[in-house]
């Protein structure tokens, strides 16, 4: 099983006050271009949110509309940035629902199970969690034990210390709360997380955690190889099941597709 991971793609109208709107628009769509042309398509995609810059509707259609080019399916994680009711209107939702306001869901239909975790922290930029949130999830994966699972979020629980900002929860006693749920769950394999707009991984307690660096260039943060700072970067997790890990990549989008997107500038 391969899946394909973006976040932070933070699109607004091409109208609006955003200077990098285009090119914000512009890395979207060189990222599915991209995708379409792999010779092995990826099973599924995993955006680990702040899929919008405002949250609004007509940012969430342009993400739509250019999703919707690839026959695969794509999963959302609610970012700090995104606003849950019009991010599951603009996209369509594919049943989702929200779960006593949180947006929390499993997806059942491949070798691992993946469940979104609502890591939002209403009206901040930082992440946190709450006793209903970390109940939902528990009862999620009490339901299936003995079936590999990742968790994708948005804000990691942990510090990342290549940031100048290291640590993005509220409170570290939740945070805390919510990596020994995760531990006590042994059948968790990996978190996938966002936010921090750069690479980062590291080996926790009882799996695997990264974090993914921002779709466009004009907001990621880090150093990478290069040729690579200028172009749209996105990572790709092959599933083996003999090892019950995530192998990942750091890509870049082919220097030809994100020239040739209609929507870049110059």
């Amino acid at each position: 099983m391969l899946i394909a991971q973006i976040s932070d793609t933070h699109i607004c109208q091409p109208d609006s006050d955003e200077p990098h709107a285009h090119e914000r628009i512009s890395s979207l769509e060189a990222f599915v271009a991209h995708v379409g042309n792999m010779d092995e398509t990826p099973d599924l995609i995993l955006h680990t949110g702040d899929v919008a810059q405002n949250g609004k509707l007509e940012e969430y259609a342009i993400v739509k509309s250019i999703m919707d080019k690839l026959d695969i399916p794509v999963f959302f994680a609610l970012g700090n940035r995104d606003l849950g009711a019009n991010m599951m209107e603009g996209l369509g939702g594919g049943g989702v629902k929200l779960v006593d306001g949180f947006l929390i869901y499993s997806i059942d239909a491949f070798p691992v199970r993946f469940i979104a975790m609502d890591t939002q922290k209403r009206e901040s930029r930082i992440g946190t969690t709450c006793s209903v949130r970390l109940g939902i999830l528990e009862k999620l994966l009490e339901e299936k034990p003995d079936t590999p699972t990742a968790i994708f979020m948005h804000h990691p629980a942990f510090e990342v210390p290549t940031s100048q900002y290291p640590f993005q929860f509220d409170d570290p006693l939740l945070a805390e709360a919510f990596l020994r749920l995760v531990a006590r769950h042994e059948q968790v394999v990996h978190l996938f997380c966002g936010h921090m707009h750069r690479q980062y991984s590291l080996q926790l307690k009882t799996c695997q955690a990264s974090l993914v660096p921002s779709l466009s260039p004009d907001n990621r943060l880090g150093e990478f190889e290069a040729g690579w700072s200028a172009r749209p970067l996105f990572q790709l997790h092959r599933w083996s099941p003999c090892t019950q890990h995530f192998e990942t990549h750091l890509t870049p989008v082919a220097a030809r597709t994100y020239s040739n997107t209609s929507f870049r500038q110059g």
